[in-house]
């Protein structure tokens, strides 16, 4: 098993709390003043080829840190937490951890002085390779005092900046939208539209959208954009909409339309859709 962001202990006692930050929606991973970018990288590459990347570490607005670099694999919870896998002890499938190399070294942060790292990919000349791979560079605190959900820690945050490496001309994009339902909370009575969008295709994907509401006469009366969401090579997204609460009473149905986009913006597969009459 990989390592959960792990429960604090009570309020009397010091226990120590790793935060991970991982940068899946496109915008810079910070954490504790300390930050990465870009916080992705979507490479295409063959079989056999390799590249040199650079990523900027810098502290925003705290005092020096020292701060340490690794390589590690990761994957997603099915609630869309984030799972590391540490020191290469457990590695999950269509992991490209062992492709990648960086220093070792600790880096030395000083306020708003970015620190320039260099990491190489090597991907094995393996035809047997297909679709995406992933893996991400780590970069973590000392650990220090703090507070985290109300309660004192020594705190280690690690901030993530993902790798994701696609096989060029092996991408088959596919994924399937399943289980689309209207569930109803049994105490305060909330409705909830439920999807599942399950990768059956062989590269990551992207996953936008729109949750539309239909009255009788057959007109969308409200519609509520989708979070975007990071569907992984083998992978299930569930989404989990509420229902707006001053829905209209004669709304009898709920679309779902969501639209895939795969590796580095390229082609993700024909929009998905789904709809659940209201009870």
């Amino acid at each position: 098993m990989g390592t959960f962001i792990p429960p604090l202990r009570p309020a009397f006692m010091r226990g120590l709390a790793v935060i991970v930050m991982l940068a899946l929606a496109g915008v810079a991973s910070a954490a504790q003043g300390v930050a990465v970018a870009p916080p992705r990288f979507e490479l295409v590459v063959s079989a056999g080829e390799s590249v040199t990347e650079e990523v900027a570490v810098f502290a925003q607005g705290v005092g020096p840190q020292t701060v340490m670099p690794a390589v590690v694999s990761w994957t997603l919870s099915p609630d869309y937490r984030v799972v590391v896998f540490e020191n290469g002890n457990q590695v999950p499938a269509h992991s490209a951890a062992p492709w990648i190399s960086i220093g070792y070294d600790p880096l030395r942060l000083e306020p708003d002085k970015p620190v320039t790292v260099r990491f190489g990919v090597q991907v094995p000349a393996d035809t047997a390779l297909n679709g995406s791979y992933r893996a991400a560079l780590a970069f973590s605190t000392q650990p220090q005092p703090g507070v985290h959900e109300g309660v004192s820690a020594l705190i280690n945050v690690r901030v993530l900046s993902v790798v994701y490496i696609t096989i060029k001309g092996t991408e088959q994009p596919a994924a399937e939208l399943q289980g689309v339902t209207v569930e109803a909370d049994k105490d305060s009575g909330k409705r909830y539209l439920v999807a599942d969008v399950v990768n059956t295709g062989n590269v990551y994907l992207r996953l936008n959208g729109e949750l539309r509401f239909v009255n009788t006469a057959g007109e969308v009366v409200q519609r509520l954009e989708l979070p975007e969401r990071v569907l992984l090579r083998e992978g299930v997204v569930r989404y989990r909409l509420a229902f707006p609460e001053d829905l209209p009473d004669d709304v009898i149905l709920a679309q779902i339309e969501i639209q895939p986009q795969g590796p580095a913006g390229s082609y993700g597969g024909p929009p998905l859709y789904g709809e659940a009459t209201l009870p």
